[in-house]
């Protein structure tokens, strides 16, 4: 493992095969915690050379940046105890290629950072540290989120925006420890959910200077009394989404995709129920797809 790690580290980047990255994903995968020592050494090794061929720009390298945050996944998922021991300095890599991941416009790149980033808050919430992770981060990735989610280049990814404010939302009731710098708010707050509140509402009130400070608290207000319901919190963001000046002209079927895809897959299911409505060659055809 050793001499492949070293080749990679020293190569010059046109040199460094994207092949090196999706072995140890692999590897990853397979033996899972069986791996947890060997990942600083991989981190040190592929992490901050591979990061800078791939965020000079959206173009370059495009096999190293698929195959570069399926190994992060694998990481993250089956040895995300090592995250965890990383320094200050290297988580703060691992969330800024999250959000460099996200803002891609690539969907397969955007969507699996969006669902890394999800997998991570996860764990931190159980972790024990969540109260450090989050006092660092959640603001940031809150910001990170809502700029996403309100840029028509990223409506793909609305599922999964969602998916991420929710539990940015929820966990806040969790944390025993205030997620404001006291030297920098005009008052202290009761309570983070009170602070969130009021940043969030400060946050839109910038990103939408054409909606009344009335709109966007009413808005607001709504995604925190909803948050608990993933249905009424998801259609509150798409509301709010298709009546913004941004949106209001734009083809927003990929807000509905989750739902149309739903449908599609009830109609089929209908047919199915229906002797002899689909060919068998049909459904072989499927059967090969799935």
């Amino acid at each position: 493992m050793d001499p492949i790690l070293a080749d990679y580290a020293r190569n010059v980047p046109d040199a460094r095969e994207s092949e090196v990255l999706s072995l140890f994903a692999t590897i990853i995968n397979k033996y899972k915690g069986e791996m947890l020592e060997d990942v600083p050494r991989i981190f040190e090794a592929v992490f901050q050379c591979t990061l800078e061929m791939i965020t000079k720009n959206f173009e370059d390298y495009p096999e190293h940046r698929l195959k570069f945050f399926s190994l992060l996944r694998a990481i993250g998922t089956h040895c995300f105890q090592a995250l965890i021991q990383l320094s200050s300095q290297q988580l703060k890599l691992v969330i800024d290629s999250i959000n460099w991941a996200f803002r891609h416009t690539e969907r397969n790149i955007a969507e699996t950072g969006l669902s890394l980033l999800l997998e991570i808050l996860k764990n931190f919430q159980a972790s024990g540290f969540q109260n450090q992770f989050y006092k660092t981060y959640f603001l940031n990735i809150e910001q990170e989120i809502f700029a996403v989610l309100t840029d028509t280049f990223h409506k793909p990814g609305f599922k999964l925006h969602v998916l991420v404010l929710q539990h940015l939302f929820c966990v806040v009731d969790g944390l025993t420890e205030p997620l404001w710098d006291a030297s920098s708010v005009p008052y202290q707050y009761t309570d983070n959910a009170m602070f969130v509140r009021d940043y969030t509402i400060k946050l839109l009130g910038s990103s939408f200077p054409n909606m009344t400070p009335t709109e966007v608290t009413k808005f607001v207000d709504g995604l925190l009394s909803s948050k608990h319901d993933l249905p009424s919190f998801k259609n509150h963001i798409r509301d709010f989404l298709v009546q913004s000046k941004e949106f209001s002209a734009q083809d927003n079927k990929d807000l509905y995709a989750e739902e149309a895809a739903a449908q599609r897959e009830r109609e089929r299911q209908r047919m199915l129920a229906i002797p002899g409505l689909i060919a068998p060659s049909e459904l072989q055809d499927e059967m090969v797809d799935s």
